[in-house]
């Protein structure tokens, strides 16, 4: 078994590295976080394939003056890293693609859910759903599960969000995690009036 393990510090600039989100875009390491201290989110990617041996490049991927970078999940798009979160401010879903492969530049974030007067997006799980972003993701006003995909393949424009799970008079939807399950998406969730562990897989 593992013995040992290396520790480094990616990012110490304040208070960083809340809601850390870690995969592989374009052969390195790289981590989504929250940066607690100006309520931006953060984006970091090892300059070398281990993420210990050499330095890592750190940039602001929302810099909004709103409250952004909560519940990150950071996926690679369309070969190009992009990453959900929540906006405090607003209480809205909230979803940003790199312009680049390794993600030293980010566009501009859009909003999949608004979720009018309701506080949406928090636990938010980004992956691939036929060939397009989607994100699952807790409803705080309604204790309910939500789930959204794109119009296109980069997250530009998004379809209208929908309910797997509204939970009746029970709360649902907290800790969300989303992935393809024989070729459907499929979340896994936690049932908060109830203490289960919840699974739902879609029809088509």
């Amino acid at each position: 078994g593992i013995t040992a393990w290396t520790t480094i510090i990616i990012d110490s600039s304040g208070n960083v590295g809340e809601y850390p989100s870690l995969t592989v875009v374009n052969g390195h390491p790289a981590i989504s976080y929250a940066d607690r201290s100006n309520f931006n989110l953060k984006y970091a990617r090892a300059a070398n394939i281990d993420g210990i041996s050499g330095s890592w490049t750190v940039v602001t991927a929302d810099s909004s003056s709103d409250d952004v970078g909560s519940y990150t999940s950071l996926f690679v798009i369309n070969g190009r890293p992009a990453i959900s979160y929540y906006d405090i401010t607003h209480g809205d879903l909230k979803y940003v693609h790199a312009n680049d492969k390794d993600g030293d530049t980010w566009s501009s974030s859009v909003t999949p859910d608004s979720g009018g007067a309701d506080n949406v997006g928090l636990y938010t799980s980004l992956a691939i759903v036929n060939g397009r972003p989607a994100i699952s993701y807790y409803d705080f006003s309604n204790g309910e599960l939500k789930y959204v995909r794109a119009s296109d393949e980069n997250g530009i424009g998004w379809l209208s969000p929908v309910t797997p799970d509204s939970g009746g008079a029970d709360n649902v939807g907290k800790y969300t995690s989303l992935a393809i399950v024989n070729g459907r998406p499929a979340i896994s969730y936690y049932d908060v009036s109830n203490g289960y562990l919840k699974y739902i897989r879609a029809s088509d």
